[in-house]
């Protein structure tokens, strides 16, 4: 599990203030973990976040719903995604076996995936996929399950990113979403550099700016998978598929 200190770690040798075998002085780690809260206040105004561990959330599935409301004050009680990306994995559970069992579908489908589902008003005992619509003029989102699921004792589960407001220690968590980790060390790096009193060399600046504008591009892009595709991803109802999509792996 990567860490705030192994992201602040891996910046400091990118400057060359410290060498690959090092490890910063506990009064340089001070320093840069409180520049990294500012990095992170930054990141926001960017439209961009940082994540540490994931938020599992359940609600109740009622027989023949349609949809659900997600954000802090809807059905599902969690922090609003931004985007179908923002998911990191979605299913159901069946309580009505013991011991309870989980069944994880994998990501939302897209826009184009769900489109071409039908009818929309198809029912079964499970879900199969779930379809999210971040819904941006409003402060809920909005799930809906396809087939729309009748059986009972089901819940919904939900796996999503935890955002970090401040780190309070090098200890602290942080997630790596897909193409982030080059981002986090070189920008991390780039906002440490001043208060080390050391200029970032030119190839540092060019992968820290190639890789703001790889994140960003990744952020803005639509996903147009197939249903086919999306099968792929989703694998068949009654499959445990594994929840992480996000590498918690070292710097």
């Amino acid at each position: 599990m990567a860490t705030i200190g192994d992201v602040i770690t891996a910046s400091l040798q990118d400057l060359g203030l410290i060498a690959a075998s090092e490890s910063p002085t506990a009064d340089d780690s001070a320093l840069a973990l409180s520049r990294a809260n500012d990095w992170i206040d930054g990141l926001a105004t960017q439209g961009l976040t940082v994540y540490t561990d994931n938020t599992r959330t359940t609600w109740t599935i009622v027989s023949g719903t349609t949809s659900y409301t997600v954000g802090t004050t809807g059905t599902v009680a969690c922090s609003r995604p931004t985007s179908p990306d923002r998911i990191v994995n979605i299913g159901y559970q069946d309580t009505s076996v013991s011991p309870t069992q989980e069944y994880l579908l994998g990501r939302p489908l897209t826009n184009d995936a769900y489109a071409s589902l039908t009818p929309k008003s198809l029912t079964a005992t499970y879900p199969q996929y779930w379809y999210y619509e971040p819904t941006f003029t409003s402060s809920l989102g909005t799930l809906s399950p396809w087939p729309v699921p009748t059986g009972s004792g089901l819940e919904g589960v939900i796996y999503t990113p935890t955002p970090v407001t401040e780190f309070s220690a090098l200890t602290d968590t942080i997630l790596l979403p897909p193409g982030y980790r080059r981002f986090y060390r070189t920008s991390l790096a780039m906002e440490l550099a001043p208060s080390f009193s050391v200029e970032p060399s030119p190839s540092l600046q060019r992968l820290a700016n190639d890789a703001e504008v790889d994140v960003k591009r990744s952020n803005s892009r639509t996903s147009d998978l197939s249903l086919g595709d999306v099968a792929w991803i989703s694998g068949n109802a009654g499959t445990s598929l594994g929840r992480a999509r996000f590498d918690t792996g070292n710097f």
